[in-house]
């Protein structure tokens, strides 16, 4: 089973985080040999490296960086030029979990732009006559992975306020703007059931996931299960008694919206668990269709799927907060489900949204800004995949160069700050402590960190630490990475 950072949809409870451990002192006993000093030209504003510099903040990372799994990790630091300051197996590339998010983040900046908005809408072909849609009601999705049931139960009220009563055709859901399989095949099966490796679609709603509250009653008694949205789109078999502990287990039937329930729960432990459903734009198309109904707007042929006809008369449109805001919120609690979904969002630019035309899309970008592309393997959006693959240079190269473009400074604010806030406000940083932005990635046997430190003297660094190595989550190795970080917060 896999361990991400923390994955979870927006506005929902998260689960499953995964946080960094401060370690121990770190031996310098076996130090690598120092890469050869030779003095640096800065970026504009940033003073240059001297061969003295230079040598000085090479020696002190060897020396922080010295434990045996460090040694054999692949490290790049490098200056606001993308040019290298200190390195190890930099061109090795290495599974970065989560870090890989960086190039979905990056991808989609440089792709639609800060301000863009996704829009997913409710359309009729021809305007109602007397409240009656004489054919189909068409749910259209673009690949917003913000969607809520909540914005589904406003376009109800907006359909409702439009006039419309009866449709006589079905709900007709569109999810077309995306293609292949829902679930990554490279994904580990144990993870499937967790919110956190919930599919990807064009029409996704709250992230992929449908919410299970369970409220106890008396002892013995069996809990009540409700199902959030409520509706026909999921079914339950089974009970949950509530007892003096809990123990409960949650299984879905393959490639259905079918969940079986049993174990207990305790009492006074009221508490909402999230799962991932199948079949997201029939299950989005029932959860609509339920709303409409509770509104008092009846939809003879039920929900099905469909591609939504060119032009008609939109009844409801509704778009997502910014992609700004969209990135910040993927890389502040490790989103996994945003990030895939804008994988496919970009590929979708060159026709049908998949992980293929979205990896594209990634490699194109790395190509525009000079990044080294060899041995990289683009599985996922996410880094769930445990075969994904990316030299640490390529990432740091990729992190400086952006920074010095027009999304750089969106990208530089959607990072958390390191021992502050986010997926890394665990760390241990003195030195860095306000003056590093990261973003972590962890799953088996791989720990990994990338992002900025401002220096005092030399402007901002980007850094990339790979670790791909059964100790890998070892207190060592993330107190060397903690005092590499107040090094260069140092210079």
């Amino acid at each position: 089973m896999r361990f991400p950072s923390i994955a979870v949809p927006l506005l929902l409870i998260a689960l499953g985080a995964c946080s960094d451990k401060p370690g121990q002192t770190v031996s310098t006993a076996n130090a690598a040999p120092l890469p050869r000093s030779t003095a640096m030209v800065a970026a504009p504003r940033a003073p240059a490296w001297s061969a003295a510099s230079l040598h000085d903040v090479q020696s002190r990372l060897s020396a922080v960086l010295g434990d045996p799994t460090l040694e054999s990790s692949g490290i790049a630091v490098v200056d606001a030029n993308a040019r290298p300051l200190f390195v190890r197996r930099e061109r090795q590339p290495y599974a970065p979990a989560s870090t890989f998010k960086i190039l979905a983040a990056i991808s989609a900046l440089q792709t639609f732009g800060p301000k863009f908005r996704f829009a997913t809408d409710i359309r009729a072909l021809d305007s109602p006559s007397d409240g009656t849609v004489g054919g189909d009601l068409w749910l259209v999705g673009s690949g917003d992975p913000t969607l809520t049931s909540d914005d589904l139960r406003a376009a109800a009220g907006a359909v409702f306020r439009s006039g419309v009563r009866r449709v006589e055709g079905a709900l007709v859901a569109d999810g077309s703007a995306f293609g292949g399989p829902e679930v990554n095949p490279a994904w580990d099966p144990d993870d499937l059931q967790y919110d956190y490796a919930a599919g990807t679609s064009a029409l996704s709603v709250d992230g992929g996931t449908v919410e299970f509250h369970l409220v106890p009653a008396g002892p013995g008694a069996p809990a009540r299960i409700e199902v959030r949205p409520p509706g026909d789109a999921v079914h339950v078999a089974g009970s949950v008694l509530t007892a003096y502990s809990t123990a409960l287990s949650i299984d879905r039937a393959p490639t259905q919206n079918q969940f079986t329930f049993s174990g207990r729960i305790a009492t006074g432990a009221e508490q909402s668990i999230f799962r991932p459903v199948a079949d997201m734009p029939i299950y989005a198309g029932r959860v609509e269709r339920a709303m409409l109904t509770a509104r008092g707007i009846s939809v003879r042929d039920g929900v099905r799927l469909g591609i939504s006809p060119l032009g008609g008369r939109v009844l409801w449109q509704h778009h997502s907060q910014p992609l700004a805001a969209i990135v910040r919120e993927m890389l502040f609690v490790s989103n996994n489900h945003f990030a895939e979904q804008l994988l496919r969002a970009v590929g979708a630019e060159r026709g049908i949204g998949t992980e293929r035309s979205g990896g594209a899309v990634e490699r194109s970008v790395l190509a525009r800004d000079g990044v080294p592309q060899a041995g990289l393997r683009i599985v996922d959006g996410s880094g769930l995949a445990a075969t994904d693959r990316i030299a640490p240079i390529s990432i740091a190269t990729l992190l400086a160069r952006t920074l010095a473009q027009p999304i750089g400074s969106t990208l530089l604010s959607a990072l958390p700050r390191v021992g502050i806030e986010g997926t890394v406000r665990y760390r241990q940083v003195t030195e860095a402590l306000g003056r590093a932005r990261a973003k972590s990635g962890h799953i088996e046997n791989v720990n990994a960190l990338v992002g900025f430190v401002q220096t005092h003297s030399h402007g901002r660094v980007a850094f990339a630490f790979m670790v791909n190595d059964p100790r890998a989550d070892d207190g060592p190795v993330d107190t060397g990475i903690d005092r590499a970080l107040d090094v260069l917060a140092s210079e």
